[in-house]
């Protein structure tokens, strides 16, 4: 028998987490775990296990949203039980991302008592958090006026750096400026002996 495939009376066991949009309502998450539970259980599916985990913070943003609803299942099925649950999950548009993995194979179907989990979730009664967008991720929701300040700060700072760094090279400029003043005249001084010398020269003969 291939390891794929399962034998009479047995099921794989599988975990699926779903992530929703942190604002879904009521009357939307109902209508979700509805179809959720149908998928499972119309697919020869058993639900072993589910919980709400809340709203946690996304690793990266999803559709605009930087916080989800978590939704963790347990169930034992086949492969058509997750295909069918994961086309449901696909089909909704409160779904943000969803991801199922097996935890075991060929799992006596026998040997699990049958519990009845209520897939039904009362929504969490904290307050919400503001998702955070790019334009306040980049501080461009201040005021005009700070905004303002902070680029008349950073010209200031630009300017003062421009000042710093002529005062620093002033010196170095005087003293070349001073060095080729002081060539200038030595070449002016030899020109001029050299003249002399040429005019001697021209009376003596």
């Amino acid at each position: 028998m291939s390891e794929h495939a399962l034998a009479p009376g047995h099921a794989r066991e599988y975990e699926t987490i779903y992530i929703l949009r942190p604002n879904i309502d009521k009357e939307q998450m109902d209508k979700l775990t509805g179809r959720v539970g149908d998928a499972i259980e119309g697919f020869a599916g058993q639900l072993s296990q589910a919980e709400l985990w809340g709203r946690r913070r996304l690793a990266y943003p999803v559709k605009k949203h930087t916080r989800g609803l978590y939704v963790y299942l347990k169930f034992l099925g086949r492969g058509e039980t997750v295909a069918e649950l994961e086309r449901q999950l696909r089909l909704s548009d409160t779904v943000l991302r969803y991801q199922t993995i097996q935890l075991r194979t060929n799992v006596p179907l026998k040997s699990v008592e049958k519990e009845d989990v209520e897939l039904a979730f009362e929504l969490p009664t904290e307050p919400m958090e503001a998702d955070i967008t790019l334009v306040k991720e980049l501080g461009l929701d201040a005021p005009v006026p700070e905004r303002r300040r902070y680029r008349d700060d950073r010209r200031e700072r630009r300017n003062e750096n421009t000042e710093a760094s002529a005062e620093a090279a002033a010196p170095a400029a005087n003293e070349a400026a001073a060095a080729a003043t002081g060539d200038a005249a030595d070449g002016a001084a030899k020109a001029t002996a050299a003249d002399g010398a040429k005019t001697e020269v021209k009376e003596s003969e």
